[in-house]
């Protein structure tokens, strides 16, 4: 039998189709890559700009290198636009990581992905709530609850994002999954090497303001020329973790590399499926 032609019923039935697709992959990396530009830069201009202020301590023992708390209060006016231009993004791949991973995951692990989704959410929270507080002390209550919560969720989101790329979603797939697992398991390993030695150099400065040459006698050469204290450890490690964890946000290019948001002027907005 002939197909009957459906008859135009309105202005836009017959007028030409246009339609509108934008990739949300490099959108959402460059929205998260451009966080560790950005503190490099911080960290950089507080350097040179305010050195001694940046690396001044209440402990007599030489420190070298600035904490990110130091850098956030010397470079408050960007690290306030860091930190408020990244929570669209932030939010955006959250909502991105539910639809996903309800999609991909099997149904006993999906809802500890959606978990890991609100997560993110969390975590772009305690940056945001750091950015509009820059100029609190590094020893006030908020600022210490502000870092704990930051860097818990974000070993938490990494850990268990990892392990759900590796055991569920990258197995049996194609190369460009295998990539963003490969660069996955690198972030996870530089952040959870970096985070016990943060704490533990944190620890000893605030308990014993302690350099590491004092903890024997072929490192005492390094505390005369001053080279290592455990602050100037603890601040490095920050920036690492710090980078560590956008970066790892940035690798959602590779699981988002073919979604679009689309216009078309008969269905309006819509969003391409995973």
């Amino acid at each position: 039998m002939h197909s009957i032609p459906e008859l135009p019923i309105s202005v836009q039935d017959v007028q030409p189709k246009s339609r509108i697709r934008i990739r949300v992959a490099p959108l959402l990396a460059a929205g998260h890559a451009s966080v560790p530009i950005a503190v490099i830069f911080y960290l950089f201009m507080a350097i040179l700009t305010n050195y001694e202020g940046t690396t001044y301590t209440a402990c007599t023992r030489l420190n070298v290198f600035p904490s990110l708390s130091a850098v956030a209060r010397s470079q408050h006016s960007g690290w306030q636009i860091t930190c408020c231009t990244n929570l669209p993004f932030s939010l955006l791949t959250s909502w991105f990581y539910s639809r996903y991973y309800r999609r991909s995951l099997p149904r006993k692990v999906r809802l500890f992905g959606c978990l890991l989704a609100l997560l993110i959410v969390q975590t772009s929270c305690s940056f945001f709530l750091w950015g509009m507080y820059p100029n609190i002390a590094g020893e006030s209550t908020l600022h210490r609850a502000v870092a704990i919560s930051l860097f818990v969720s974000c070993a938490i989101l990494m850990a268990g994002c990892f392990v759900l790329h590796k055991y569920y979603i990258c197995e049996g797939k194609e190369s460009q999954q295998q990539l963003a697992y490969r660069l996955k398991c690198k972030l996870v390993v530089t952040y959870f090497t970096a985070v016990p030695i943060m704490w533990f150099c944190y620890f000893l400065h605030e308990h014993f303001c302690f350099p590491f040459g004092e903890c024997g006698r072929w490192l005492h050469l390094l505390n005369l020329i001053g080279i290592f204290a455990a602050y100037s450890v603890f601040g490095l490690c920050e920036f690492v973790n710090i980078c560590s964890t956008f970066l790892y946000l940035a690798t959602c290019y590779f699981d988002f590399y073919n979604v679009h948001i689309c216009h078309d002027q008969r269905l309006g907005f819509f969003l391409s499926e995973f």
